[in-house]
């Protein structure tokens, strides 16, 4: 749903990307993102795409709203293969951010329960607690952790996840924590 407009180019997304560097999805990931979820796409992210197979970027969906043509591909992602990404490193921007998830509240990013997302909470818990001095509550913890282990079930039945809504400018200083921490 992003046009013209890059999402590479978004504030956070180097943020997010420093972020990641640290993580990793496990082997056994089933990949339920790619399966359940719409991908949004930037005029980028065709580009690569359609470089990559144009077969499979012919099953893009496109419309026009607001005077701007946006794109989109609907589950499972066509590029999924076997449960991996077959155009890994031309993969779209929002996967490149995933778990993390742009928000419709323009100062925070949503994180995705799923194992990595899993991960990044329990060390944004440890910063929170030791950088922050700043407990995060423990229903919080509850609810993240619930979702966690439900995450699967709940995507393939289409029910609510609950996910764990992060201030952008936290994230700035989480990612500092993260470098200290892992260098």
């Amino acid at each position: 749903m992003y046009g013209k407009r890059r999402l590479s180019n978004l504030p956070f997304f180097e943020t997010v990307q420093e972020i990641l560097s640290h993580y990793s999805c496990p082997s056994t990931c089933p990949a339920i993102c790619c399966k359940v979820a719409d991908i949004n796409l930037d005029e980028n992210d065709i580009k690569l795409l359609r470089q990559t197979s144009k077969d499979e970027a012919d099953k893009i969906e496109s419309w026009y709203e607001d005077g701007e043509r946006h794109y989109k591909m609907c589950p499972p992602c066509p590029f999924l293969e076997f449960d991996k990404c077959s155009v890994y490193d031309s993969r779209p921007t929002l996967c490149r951010m995933f778990p993390f998830n742009i928000s419709t509240m323009p100062d925070v990013l949503i994180l995705f329960p799923c194992d990595m997302g899993a991960t990044i909470f329990e060390d944004y818990v440890e910063y929170s607690d030791n950088i922050l001095k700043r407990s995060v509550p423990a229903k919080t913890i509850d609810a993240f952790e619930q979702s966690h282990c439900s995450f699967e079930i709940k995507l393939n039945k289409d029910l609510p996840i609950p996910m764990l809504v992060i201030k952008i400018d936290d994230l700035i200083s989480f990612n500092e924590y993260l470098k200290s921490k892992y260098i």
